[in-house]
């Protein structure tokens, strides 16, 4: 069965920032509920299964609700790790496992880091809807280890010349924009600039930039106040018919039953 990432459901069960001490040890149990541990420090021998596993910094461990678990320090070398476990659940509120492998090395990520002290925040203060608010960190983090482990290329490292070019890009994409124009930004030869947005994002700066406007589009007249040719305009296609072409051929549907949908529906 293929998961549907959009309508998961965590549901936080408990929380640590683990610092082990000399006596640390999770007692042989199956879990009821998802372990994932993001290894900052440190290592610790775990038993997931019948399998043992050697874990160390920047080890990001899922086990899934149901499994034998059980784990110990290595003398010398103290764990420090993040851990939650939760309850992953469906749409129909259905328990569902989350597709990563049981134990991955993706090493440092800033950014995960910061989600995780972001997590323990909130955790320890317990202010009002607190719960709501951990729920959508939850959420933040594992959409970040899904892109990690199952979008090939999210592996990529930043650039911060493409990461602000793409903010570039969402307030202006309905300008005349070129990749020579935003390489001029940021001093890049156009070649080299296209290199790198197609390393960084996985596509090319034209299926990026036009990607980004059908979705605008689609927005737009979904909304039911946009004709056709209003929103081909706000969103930098000039030429009606190349836009309603292109529209079909990405989306499957035409800009005109699309419009004509919202407002049915309305």
């Amino acid at each position: 069965m293929n998961l549907d990432f959009n309508n998961l459901i965590p549901e936080l069960h408990y929380y640590i920032h683990r610092k082990c001490t000399p006596n640390w040890k999770i007692e042989p149990d199956v879990i009821p509920f998802v372990d994932l541990t993001y290894v900052v420090g440190g290592q610790a021998l775990y038993i997931i299964g019948d399998t043992e596993y050697m874990v160390k910094a920047g080890d990001l461990l899922c086990i899934p609700k149901g499994t034998y678990r059980t784990a110990m320090n290595v003398s010398g070398d103290l764990m420090e790790c993040y851990s939650a476990n939760f309850f992953l659940r469906g749409r129909r509120w259905e328990d569902v496992s989350f597709p990563v492998p049981v134990v991955s090395h993706i090493g440092r990520i800033p950014q995960l880091i910061s989600y995780f002290h972001d997590i323990n925040s909130e955790w320890i203060r317990q202010e009002f809807g607190y719960m709501l608010k951990v729920r959508a960190i939850l959420c933040l983090i594992l959409h970040q280890i899904a892109n990690l482990l199952l979008n090939n290329d999210s592996l990529n490292p930043e650039d911060l010349r493409i990461k602000n070019s793409i903010r570039y890009l969402y307030s202006h994409y309905s300008e005349p924009i070129t990749i020579h124009t935003m390489a001029e930004q940021f001093h890049l030869h156009p070649a080299y600039y296209g290199n790198l947005f197609h390393r960084i994002t996985g596509i090319t700066f034209k299926q990026y930039l036009l990607t980004l406007r059908l979705n605008y589009a689609e927005n737009l007249l979904k909304s039911g106040e946009y004709s056709v040719t209003e929103a081909a305009a706000q969103c930098g296609f000039p030429d009606i018919f190349y836009f309603s072409k292109l529209f079909k051929e990405k989306k499957g549907i035409s800009p005109s039953n699309c419009f004509q949908r919202s407002k049915d529906i309305d």
